[in-house]
């Protein structure tokens, strides 16, 4: 189990009271996760109900094993989904403890009476940026506190960035959400800084893209400027002037346009959605090529052409990207292909070991006693396996930084085993490695 920082402590004593409700906004990475188990641990009794909210299925593993470090066993978080049926979740509830539900479910027992809502201790919610006045999460608050005036309310959120547009968007969530009292810790909050900000040694390994990377890059990029300016030129009469590929490479981008669209979205006609829809494309496109494989690169792309040629009913598709009808859009296809695959001409000759009917006059030498005289292989190079198309020849290129990550493994190795023998029993040191990933895909690609 980690230990609690000093800001973490802080925040435990200002929201552990459970006559309380209040909402905390958190800086991403500055251990809300562990906050939140400390709570969960705070209330764990088979006497409280606690009803965990907006967790996804990698949180809820999360902290059922933190929890589980952390002595709350036997039955520790349970986990109400889709196949728990109605009399196991009615069975669940009557328990008591600290369970994981999602908010389509807990709405649905709230309505029907299947969940005592009057008899529950609180409600930990995760996620809180997602709060609106149309959302679950403000109906199932309404819904609660119809029954239940005195038990906790206590929400979370460590994307700040979706409360920075709209009118009043912090009002808006507190409004829905029923609560008076906000925390807010960014990175600058003093008390964090106090922790954080000791001396650190960060030494940055960077590498370039190949060639095809590049091309592929730059015609993106190209794809994008053009896009751009379609969008300003169809809606000559906004201010779009903060628009820019420059942008394009931050994930609010595809909040930042539709923000100076929202005024007057109602009115804009398909191509201008179109073109909305296709920058938001692009901007992936843009991540992809640093994150996934070719193979996987190219089969995105081969969805996206053929999206964008038929619809759902297997027509011809009315709107097309038009970015797909450039020539830039024609080196991205051409050059993804290129880091899979190459075509040339069929020259490939067909030895007796592939040949497919070989094996059957092998058989019939044998059964008339003839004897095989093996012909020397002059083929140095490597056989091609049957269902290898004559005539492609395989490239598949790999993604630079992988080879620099087995670099930096292999040096880590080394200096693990150098100070090996400089180890005491007061400081044994350690020979783990940690890898922090930007996605899970990539956490699986390493796995």
């Amino acid at each position: 189990m980690a230990t609690l920082l000093s800001f973490h402590k802080e925040v435990l004593e200002k929201m552990h009271d459970p006559s309380t409700s209040e909402l905390l906004l958190i800086a991403r990475g500055l251990g809300l996760r562990r906050i939140v188990c400390k709570l969960l641990q705070i209330y764990y009794s088979s006497q409280n109900l606690v009803i965990l909210v907006n967790a996804s299925s990698e949180e809820e593993s999360a902290i059922g094993e933190e929890l589980g470090l952390m002595g709350c066993r036997n039955p520790g978080l349970r986990i109400v989904g889709f196949e728990t049926g109605r009399k196991e979740r009615q069975e669940l509830y009557k328990k008591g403890g600290v369970l994981s539900v999602t908010s389509q479910i807990l709405t649905v027992d709230m309505l029907t009476g299947d969940i005592p809502t009057n008899l529950i201790t609180g409600i930990i919610m995760l996620h809180a940026e997602r709060a609106t006045p149309t959302s679950s999460e403000a109906f199932i608050l309404r819904l609660y506190r119809e029954k239940n005036q005195n038990g906790f309310f206590k929400a979370f959120s460590d994307q700040p960035e979706h409360i920075t547009s709209g009118m009043s968007p912090l009002r808006t969530i507190m409004k829905e959400l029923q609560l008076r009292k906000v925390y807010i810790y960014p990175r600058f909050h003093q008390e964090v800084i106090d922790c954080l900000g000791r001396d650190r040694s960060v030494l940055q390994l960077t590498i370039g893209m190949t060639e095809y990377m590049q091309e592929i890059h730059g015609a993106i990029v190209q794809c994008m400027s053009t896009t751009l300016s379609e969008l300003k030129r169809s809606n000559s009469t906004l201010d779009l002037d903060d628009l820019n590929v420059d942008n394009a490479y931050f994930r609010s981008f595809d909040i930042l346009v539709r923000r100076q669209l929202d005024p007057v979205w109602h009115k804009v006609g398909p191509r201008t959605k179109q073109l909305v829809s296709d920058l938001a494309t692009l901007r992936r496109l843009l991540l992809y090529l640093l994150s996934y494989d070719a193979l996987a690169f190219h089969a995105y792309l081969e969805t996206l052409i053929e999206s964008n040629t038929h619809n759902e009913a297997g027509n011809a598709r009315q709107n097309q990207s038009p970015w797909m009808l450039t020539d830039a859009a024609n080196i991205i296809f051409t050059f993804a292909k290129r880091r899979c695959y190459t075509m040339g001409a069929p020259t490939t000759k067909i030895t007796p070991e592939e040949d497919p009917e070989q094996a059957d006059w092998d058989a019939l030498d044998e059964i008339e006693g003839r004897v095989k005289i093996p012909k020397p292989n002059n083929d140095k190079g490597r056989k091609r396996p049957r269902w290898l198309p004559d005539g492609m020849d395989p490239v598949l290129e790999e993604l630079p930084k992988w080879s620099l990550v087995g670099e930096a493994l292999h040096e880590i190795e080394g200096e693990i085993i150098r100070r090996s023998s400089q180890l005491t029993f007061r400081d044994p040191g350690t020979d783990t490695v940690l890898i922090m990933t930007s996605s899970v895909r990539t956490s699986q690609v390493l796995t």
